[in-house]
C-alpha cells in the first residue's frame, strides 16, 4: 500500500513539473527594442510557416512550444568593429580590412561598422535571411562588409588615399555601396568609419624618410 501511495505521489509530481515547465516555455517576451517573430511548426487550423505578424516591443505572449519557434530581433544600433587588435575588434586577432590600392600598394585599415535593423521587415528576415540576430550579423552583414568597401578604397592611389578628405569620400560611398546591397536583407547601414591605417613595411619606410628629407629641408 504504501509503495502504491508512493508511486502515485510522485506520478503526480511529474505531471505537476511537466504541466510547469510546459507553462513555462509557452510564455515569450519581447525586449522594450525588440520585436518577436512566431513560426508556427505545425497547426491543425492554418498554414503553418513564419507569421506574417510583428509581435510589439515590451510585450508577453503565449504560445505551446511543441508547435510554435519563437525569435526576437533587435533594433538598436548594432556596431562591428573589425580592427587589428583583439582587444578592440569584433573577432579575437587581427580582423582589419586589407585592400589594394590602384598603384599596387597594400593597406590595412580599421573600419567601424554601424546598422540596425529594419523592424517591419523581421518576418522576411527570419523567413529568407537569417533565423537570428547572430546569424544575421557573422553570414550576411559581416560578409557583405569585409567585401564591397574594398571596391571604394582602392579607387584611390596610395598619395591620394593619404588625404584625408579621399578617406571621407571612400566611407562615404562605401556607406551607400553597403545599403544597396543590405536593404534586400531588412538592414538598415547607419555609418561607416575609417580609422587607422597601415602601409606595408617598405612604402611605410618610404614615407618616414620622405618626412625626415622635408622637415631637414625646412630646417635649412
Amino acid at each position: 500500500m504504501n509503495l502504491r501511495i508512493l508511486f502515485n505521489w510522485v506520478k503526480w509530481g511529474l505531471v505537476v513539473l511537466a504541466v510547469a515547465i510546459f507553462s513555462y516555455k509557452s510564455i515569450h517576451s519581447t525586449g522594450t527594442t525588440e520585436v518577436g517573430v512566431r513560426t508556427i511548426k505545425w497547426s491543425l487550423f492554418g498554414k503553418s510557416g513564419v507569421e506574417n505578424k510583428l509581435y510589439q516591443p515590451g510585450g508577453t505572449y503565449f504560445f505551446l512550444p511543441i508547435f510554435n519557434e519563437w525569435e526576437t530581433f533587435d533594433a538598436r544600433l548594432q556596431i562591428v568593429e573589425m580592427t587589428a587588435t583583439s582587444d578592440k575588434g569584433d573577432k579575437r586577432g587581427g580582423d582589419d580590412l586589407p585592400f589594394k590600392t590602384k598603384d599596387g600598394n597594400d593597406i590595412r585599415i580599421d573600419v567601424i561598422f554601424t546598422y540596425r535593423v529594419d523592424p517591419q521587415r523581421a518576418p522576411y528576415i527570419r523567413q529568407f535571411v537569417a533565423k537570428d540576430m547572430v546569424e544575421l550579423r557573422e553570414k550576411i552583414f559581416r560578409t557583405v562588409a569585409r567585401s564591397k568597401p574594398r571596391d571604394y578604397l582602392g579607387e584611390y592611389s596610395t598619395e591620394e588615399f593619404y588625404h584625408a578628405e579621399n578617406r571621407n569620400k571612400a566611407a562615404e560611398n562605401a556607406k551607400q555601396g553597403l545599403q544597396a546591397i543590405l536593404s534586400e536583407y531588412g538592414i538598415v547601414v547607419e555609418n561607416v568609419a575609417l580609422m587607422d591605417y597601415r602601409f606595408n613595411a617598405d612604402y611605410q619606410m618610404i614615407i618616414t624618410n620622405k618626412k625626415i628629407a622635408d622637415t631637414k629641408t625646412k630646417t635649412l
